[in-house]
């Protein structure tokens, strides 16, 4: 007989920062849309940019973090999934 199971994941917790931005933005910080990668020295003032000139939507985020919110959204009641970190 199946009991009802839990998922915990076990994680470090990031901030993402979101926002429309255009394709000079890109440009200024030599930036890819659609990628990631490691900060360098050009970089710098990006986010402080973002802040001062576009609508900025913070949001929780990280690998493990966005995987449990998922779970939690595909279950029945939410009340399957959990996180810490």
């Amino acid at each position: 007989m199946a009991g009802n199971g839990v998922v915990l994941g076990i994680g470090n917790p990031l901030l993402d920062i979101s926002a429309d931005v255009p394709k000079s933005f890109f440009e200024k910080y030599k930036a890819t849309p659609g990628t990631a990668c490691l900060a360098e020295e050009h970089h710098n003032g990006i986010f402080t940019d973002m802040q001062e000139n576009f609508s900025v939507e913070y949001i929780a985020g990280g690998a493990c973090q966005n995987s449990i919110r998922a779970c939690q959204w595909m279950s029945s009641d939410g009340s399957v999934a959990y996180y810490v970190g």
